[in-house]
């Protein structure tokens, strides 16, 4: 079953299909990577959504998406980022462990920054953050994104000061976690 819940696409609310359990919405999980390129962090990735009838398409985002089941969060991070920009993550951050507590029990403890959207009824979805180091020139990826590039961290912030609705809503909220920008 499934009802709908309200997402802001930044000119209006707009009704998007959420998955019910028991008759309470599922929480979709997400992974979601700030891209550093390479280990001297002043570039991050961002990438432009290309996902036709998407409330966000065009918005500036950062790369990530759906955790599939059985997966564990590093290896989502990279076939995402991987599929959407063609970027090649050379690390993933977040102090992974993986303990085995018992047979046939395995577990994946990461410390990431977690940014929840659905409160006051809104989608309601998880995202959880890792930073990342990458290399390679991305390449836009019809059907997912266009336009993903290296933004030195100046530019990424004056663009988010300066238009605020240029990027997908949670992404304004990680970027704020992260570094502190407002984009208000």
């Amino acid at each position: 079953m499934s009802a709908t819940y309200p997402v802001w696409d930044g000119r209006d609310w707009v009704d998007l299909p959420v998955a019910e359990s028991g008759g309470e919405a599922v929480v979709v999980p997400n992974v979601a990577a700030l891209v550093y390129r390479g280990n001297e962090q002043r570039e991050i990735l961002l990438q432009r959504r290309d996902k036709p009838r998407e409330a966000v398409r065009g918005r500036l985002e950062l790369p990530g998406g759906r955790w599939r089941a059985g997966e564990s969060p590093d290896a989502a991070l990279v076939r995402e980022v991987e599929e959407e920009s063609g970027v090649r993550l050379t690390s993933v951050g977040g102090a992974f462990t993986r303990p085995r507590l018992a047979e046939h029990v395995a577990f994946s403890i990461a410390r990431p920054l977690a940014v929840v959207n659905g409160l006051e009824g809104a989608y309601p979805a998880l995202h959880v953050l890792f930073e990342c180091q990458g290399e390679g020139e991305p390449r836009a990826q019809p059907g997912e994104t266009t336009d993903p590039r290296w933004w030195s961290l100046a530019d990424a912030e004056a663009h988010l000061a300066a238009a605020p609705d240029d990027f997908v809503w949670h992404t304004r909220a990680m970027l704020h976690a992260a570094f502190g920008w407002s984009g208000a």
